[in-house]
């Protein structure tokens, strides 16, 4: 008889983490993640706008395309499998459905009613493959989890249910620690959320030295006696012990035992970076007192002035966000009972350096660091397929209240004064007197000892005997603009040299592409006829 499998996945802003699992022993074989999203763009915005330009089917196709090869990497009969389970955010799930994504991109129903655009449901749902595309076997169940709101995904529902806030009385906070950071506030059962673009830094891009959690991934740094030791990512996606170096000048001081080559560094790294930076003196915002204004760690990895503004950036986001939610509901920071961090960054950041530096409110007594909920709850889903039923149920009974950030004056002032802190060099004591002026609470002491709990060992707590696989996703998009005179200047101004053109035709690798947040390509363009939202799959193309 042969074994029947399932196949739980979460499509993150950076990336898809796979999983693939014996429906009969309930055990995980294989584990594979990509390294990237294969849409453009740096965060869910980008792909969003993506899609809307580009068109809705091209951006379903690309992902499906990835998804395949994915699944296709996890290594076992894809014609046994008679379950998956999707999660991630309502962009994210609403490409891979192929629903209407227009009203997840415009505010207000007099917007939608102008644009003739009808919300689709989002409530849990059971499809097919071959409706999405997926190569597996074509009686297979695919399970949707619900999204609590349009605005509030099966991600932000995974990260509630799978710390158990919802039953607990008291005042939590829960973030999960990605690009686009879902964040909630529970208060005795009841839910106030937003979604803080923290943006791609917390995650290890946009960073010139950066890459996601992965291996030899610099995750953390260490201050010894002698310098920093570096904290690098193994194939097994273990923490193991680096090189001591000379941040100031990358002297190597003692080499590692384990003799493990660094390759870049995650999001987490570089927050550790930005936390020792600050307590050595090595940054005084927003410069670094080195002679080349570089932090220097292992393998020639380093970082610059950029980076650490960047970083800046993000963690202003995080905190704008917890002011934000915790003036709407009207509790101090000081109030919270527990701390809960989710997501592949939220697992592997160090805890304290978070609290040291605002990632998490300074007050924090409990700490929790769960790990990856999303693809946890997609696993949840295929081995108890009457989950569904029970998830969609709490969607609907859920009090909550969804702060939107990008129209808050609470979060527009609070996030200026972040950025003064980080672009600027605003004095702490001075950003903490603006907060009274606004009337806004005033960021609490830092907890001396707080308690943290690491629930496991990586955020990926079981990669299967298999162990894990590292898949390379994106495709070439295609497009030939009437009067391009081919002076090639679209391809010199791609930060990411996602460009290249062959015969008068302008080819652009999607998984490289910053998307819509940037378009130098359209905006450098001297003739004015490179345009974004004419571009094709290569495919098509060749087949017209």
């Amino acid at each position: 008889m042969k074994n029947k499998f399932g196949i739980a996945i979460d499509i993150g802003t950076s990336g898809i983490r796979a999983q693939a699992l014996d429906l009969e022993s309930s055990q995980v074989i294989s584990t594979s993640i990509t390294l990237r999203h294969p849409l453009p763009g740096a965060n869910v915005v980008d792909h969003l706008h993506f899609a809307i330009e580009v068109g809705r089917d091209t951006a379903h196709d690309l992902l499906i395309e990835a998804i395949n090869k994915v699944i296709e990497s996890l290594n076992i009969d894809l014609g046994s499998v008679d379950r998956l389970a999707v999660c991630g955010n309502p962009i994210q799930l609403s490409l891979f459905h192929n629903i209407e994504i227009r009203d997840l991109a415009y505010w207000g129903e007099h917007a939608l009613e102008r644009l003739q655009v009808t919300p689709p449901s989002r409530d849990a749902t059971i499809t097919l493959p071959g409706e999405m595309g997926l190569k597996v076997n074509e009686k297979a169940e695919i399970f949707i989890p619900p999204a609590i709101k349009h605005e509030i995904g099966a991600d932000a529902l995974a990260m509630l249910v799978k710390s158990g806030v919802l039953e607990k009385q008291g005042i939590y906070l829960v973030s999960d620690f990605g690009t686009n950071a879902e964040i909630a506030l529970i208060i005795d059962g009841e839910v106030y959320t937003c979604s803080a673009a923290a943006g791609p830094a917390i995650e290890g891009q946009m960073i010139e030295k950066g890459r996601l959690a992965s291996p030899g991934a610099i995750c953390d740094l260490e201050l010894t006696d002698y310098g920093w030791k570096t904290l690098i990512l193994d194939d097994d996606l273990m923490v193991r012990d680096g090189d001591v170096v000379d941040a100031s000048n990358g002297k190597i001081i003692s080499t590692s035992t384990d003799k493990i080559i660094s390759t870049g560094i995650t999001g987490t790294g570089v927050i550790a970076a930005f936390s020792l930076g600050l307590n050595t003196g090595l940054i005084s915002i927003p410069k670094i007192k080195s002679d080349d204004h570089r932090i220097h760690l292992q393998d020639e990895i380093y970082l610059t002035e950029k980076d650490i503004f960047n970083i800046g950036k993000a963690l202003g986001a995080f905190r704008a966000a917890h002011l934000t939610l915790a003036e709407e509901a009207g509790v101090l920071l000081d109030d919270i009972d527990a701390v809960y961090m989710a997501g592949a960054s939220g697992f592997y950041v160090d805890a304290l350096k978070s609290l040291d530096i605002g990632q998490i409110p300074p007050s924090s007594r409990e700490i929790y660091q769960m790990g990856n909920t999303s693809l946890s709850l997609a696993r949840d889903l295929v081995l108890d397929p009457a989950l569904l039923d029970k998830l969609q149920t709490i969607a609907g009974q859920m009090r909550s209240k969804h702060i939107m950030l990008a129209t808050s004056q609470t979060f527009e002032k609070i996030y200026s004064l972040e950025l003064s802190l980080y672009d600027q060099g605003m004095p702490f004591w001075m950003y903490n007197e603006w907060l009274g002026r606004y009337g806004y609470q005033k960021i609490p002491p830092k907890e001396s000892h707080p308690k943290i709990h690491r629930i496991f060992e990586r955020d990926i707590p079981e990669l299967g005997e298999e162990g894990l696989h590292i898949v390379k996703v994106g495709s070439l998009l295609e497009a030939e603009f009437e009067g391009c005179t081919e002076c090639l200047t679209c391809i010199k101004n791609c930060p990411e040299n996602a460009i290249t053109m062959e015969d008068g035709v302008i080819m652009l690798r999607t998984d490289l592409c910053l998307g819509t947040a940037c378009q130098r390509c359209v905006l450098a363009c001297p003739e004015k006829v490179f345009k974004y939202g004419e571009f094709l799959k290569a495919e098509e193309n060749n087949n017209s």
